[in-house]
């Protein structure tokens, strides 16, 4: 029998291919197998009423939009779906308000394995 992750699919809005990769092949490993990718919101905007993300893992720094903008309007017209926040270390300032706009988690760069699976065990606790 396949297990069915509740959290399916997951949709990662990164503007850098290397992170995207990386933090799609960490999913993977520990599991995930509906990923989707997006380098920034326009690309990421249609997905989120076709394809129905469960999760985002939505970086801070992306061109067309700041994280804070999307998470807003994430939170307003989906408000079903986690969004995790990222960010790299000089980013750090960028972060501070997402608390108060229901981020359901935020995770620094880069990624390992052990900080995406916590993430990810939390936000399965939520649904």
């Amino acid at each position: 029998m396949e297990f069915v992750h509740p959290l399916e699919p997951i949709l990662i809005i990164d503007d850098t291919k290397n992170s995207r990769d990386y933090l799609n092949q960490i999913l993977t490993d520990l599991g995930y197998e509906d990923i989707l990718e997006c380098e920034d919101f326009d690309c990421a905007k249609p997905l989120l009423s076709e394809k129905s993300p469960k999760v985002i893992f939505l970086d801070v720094e992306i061109p067309d939009s700041e994280g804070s903008d999307i998470l807003t309007y994430i939170n307003n017209c989906y408000p079903h779906i986690h969004v995790v926040i990222c960010f790299g270390h000089n980013s750090f300032e960028n972060v501070e308000n997402t608390w108060e706009l229901s981020a359901k988690g935020v995770i620094a760069k880069p990624f390992n394995v052990q900080k995406v699976d916590t993430v990810m065990k939390r936000l399965e606790l939520i649904e």
